[in-house]
């Protein structure tokens, strides 16, 4: 058990919130340089969805494709820009649940986590099965026992020292990013590059149509989600005032150049069919037949490195409210600056649901709707707590803009509200159960962890 972890115990015991000295004593050590930051939010961040998503694109809105994914990447810069303040004014890794406590208190916190422990609850064994998909041909597995072997690989990651898992993190991000680039512009540059050269489609439309542009916003969107799970791993910066902005915002710019650099091949390519498999066509173009093989190892390490850095992002919001008094103090055990018991109890409720899945209880896409809403739903309460400590008119105007988009995502998304009403009732007996005293939020000139 980590340094003061007793100490937080009995502060939680008391009915109070541990104190700064308690919290500072934190068992979570700080890994993070910026490569490494940068590294792990591109494995967050991007998805197996990247191989499916250009072709549907094309197929919706055919010459319009590309600036769809410009106009996405443009949209989500609000929602970046508070994730990105608030993460640097504030490290913790409660992340996004403590940017709610900030502007709404400690309920505030526990609705935050509640509604975020529900989307990956389902989110990421979602995820795990869509990438048991692409595997199950391969493996001969069914996709679910792929997807559960995903799962404990990721896991396993996670067992050793955090500062070795960063580094694993990094390593896995540079070959998935090698990899996805190379096989993108060798069928870019190789496509419709002999006799049909002259007839390559054109990368922009003739005639601009804006609905035409806007038509899969929401579709393409969530493939620019991914940073409000960052958002947890600011504490473990070294220097989180400096260096969690520039990797926030270095791997913003590179996932946007590696998704156009998809749509760019997928739209030179001129499907006429084949749409949700553009990338295997992709990857034909200079792998042959071996492209549908290598593609589905492909789509295989990457999701296995989006588990792996959404198990770090959970496990450190479930080690935040074992140190807020809402889960009990052993959560918060670590060996080597991972909270080794987080990760398990990480893993262990998404393989159950993943089993459940396995066993015809969940659907995909059911798991997926109840998962993207909470999402939505915490950009809005980002975005109200950012409002409420905005210092000055561009951050009020930061706040406004992102919540205006939250607002509009929840409403075109459409709301089922009996998962995320049943979480925040449960969130608020939780919180009202454990009543530590008020306090203060910290102020932003005092930032944890700054070196």
């Amino acid at each position: 058990m980590p340094a003061g972890a007793s100490a937080g115990a009995k502060a939680a015991a008391c009915g109070r919130r541990p104190g700064r000295r308690e919290r500072s004593m934190s068992g979570l050590r700080k890994p993070l340089t910026i490569a490494r930051g940068i590294a792990l939010m591109l494995n967050i961040v991007i998805g197996a969805g990247i191989l499916a998503l250009p072709g549907l694109a094309v197929k919706q809105v055919g010459d319009h494709a590309f600036l769809a994914w410009i106009l996405c990447a443009l949209a989500s810069l609000p929602l970046l820009g508070v994730f990105i303040v608030m993460g640097r004014r504030y490290p913790d890794a409660g992340g996004i649940a403590h940017y709610a406590m900030i502007g709404f208190g400690r309920r505030g916190y526990t609705v935050a986590s509640f509604l975020l422990l529900g989307a990956v609850l389902f989110g990421l064994p979602s995820i795990a099965l869509t990438g048991g998909h692409y595997l199950s041909g391969v493996t001969g597995l069914p996709p679910f026992a792929s997807g559960l072997l995903l799962l404990a690989l990721a896991t396993a990651m996670h067992m050793a020292p955090s500062a070795l898992v960063s580094r694993v993190n990094a390593l896995m991000a540079v070959v998935i990013t090698v990899a996805i680039v190379l096989l993108a512009l060798a069928g870019a540059l190789l496509a419709n590059s002999g006799e049909g050269a002259a007839h390559v489609p054109s990368l922009l439309p003739e005639t601009l149509e804006p609905a035409r542009v806007a038509l899969p916003f929401m579709m393409l969107f969530f493939a620019f989600t991914g940073w409000e799970m960052a958002a947890n791993t600011a504490e473990e910066f070294s220097n989180p005032r400096r260096d969690f902005p520039i990797a926030m915002l270095a791997s913003f710019a590179l996932t946007v150049s590696i998704y156009l650099v998809i749509a760019f091949a997928t739209q030179r390519l001129g499907l006429d069919a084949g749409f949700e498999t553009a990338f295997v066509d992709i990857a034909r173009v200079s792998l042959g037949a071996s492209g549908g093989m290598a593609v589905a190892w492909l789509a295989g390490a990457i999701i296995l490195a989006n588990l792996a850095g959404a198990i770090w992002a959970v496990s450190r919001m479930l080690y935040s409210l074992s140190r807020e008094g809402i889960l009990p103090a052993f959560v918060r055990t670590t060996r080597g600056g991972s909270p080794w018991l987080a990760v398990g109890m990480t893993s262990l409720a998404l393989a159950s649901v993943l089993c459940a899945s396995g066993a015809g209880l969940f659907r995909l896409d059911w798991m997926l709707a109840l998962a993207g809403q909470n999402f939505l739903i915490l950009y809005g309460i980002a975005a109200l707590s950012f409002l409420r400590i905005a210092r000055n008119a561009a951050e009020v105007l930061l706040a406004v803009l992102a919540g205006a988009l939250a607002a509009y995502l929840v409403v075109a998304h459409g709301l089922a509200p009996a998962y995320p009403l049943a979480l925040v009732v449960v969130a608020l007996l939780v919180a009202g159960a454990c009543r530590p005293a008020p306090a203060r939020p910290t102020p932003p000139e005092e930032v944890r962890g700054s070196a």
